[in-house]
């Protein structure tokens, strides 16, 4: 019962804070007010897992791990201009939910599996099929540069573990799954709104960009604040 209180709890200010942003972010208003709710609801999402009574599973000390490097990436990214860095992080944190997924996957299947080799294997087609997407990208004169390869990594990394997340939903009938699930795909959805609105940087853009920038601007937080709060609820077992 006290963990359930404790949910809901979370849930209220979450939905406070995320009303809070939004409505500063549609005004077009207080963007450092915004910026510290956002910065909020991130904090509050590892105050959460970290203060929970299931921090002994090993798929949940993962989830942890995840988002410990996920605060750090929005603080490098909202707080300071060390974006590289905060994509690097970012992407510790994906590699950290694939680890996790494998876990999952285990307990789901009743198979074990060799982790280390599957971490090898997936990190290695990642940072293949980076090489090829960036190669291709400079052949385009998109650019050439290092934010641009680790962004691409990143993205390759959600990628996957939105797929297999949503393919693991097949396996299991698991809450924690379909929440992860769920987390992961409007993670993509904030990263594809963060790909629109970075998009001048990199490629010439239309008059049509601008209102694509707009709604982007608002949709990136909008899709990510809902992905947190969900990847962290998908580790509260009771």
């Amino acid at each position: 019962m006290e963990s359930r209180y404790r949910r809901y709890a979370f849930l209220l200010v979450q939905l406070v804070l995320y009303l809070t942003f939004l409505s500063f972010d549609i005004r077009n208003t207080g963007v450092g007010i915004s910026t510290g709710v956002k910065f909020a609801v991130v904090v509050l999402c590892f105050l959460y897992v970290i203060t929970s009574n299931n921090t002994k599973s090993k798929d949940y000390i993962y989830l942890c791990l995840a988002i410990t490097f996920t605060v750090i990436s929005d603080c490098l990214i909202l707080y300071t201009e060390y974006y590289l860095y905060g994509v690097i992080t970012f992407t510790a944190a994906q590699q950290l939910h694939g680890i996790r997924l494998d876990i999952l996957r285990e307990r789901e299947e009743g198979n074990p599996i060799n982790r280390s080799r599957t971490l090898a294997l997936r990190l290695l087609s990642q940072i293949v099929l980076g090489t090829v997407v960036y190669a291709m990208l400079m052949l385009a004169g998109v650019g050439n540069d290092a934010l641009l390869a680790v962004s691409i990594l990143y993205f390759i990394s959600l990628c996957f573990n939105v797929i297999r997340s949503i393919m693991l939903c097949f396996h299991g009938k698991s809450r924690d799954i379909r929440l992860f699930a769920w987390g992961m795909v409007l993670f993509l959805l904030c990263d594809i709104n963060v790909g629109i609105f970075n998009l001048s940087g990199f490629i010439n853009v239309g008059p049509v960009y601008e209102v694509l920038y707009g709604i982007s601007s608002i949709s990136m937080w909008l899709f990510y604040a809902p992905s947190q709060v969900l990847i962290v609820l998908s580790g509260d077992s009771n």
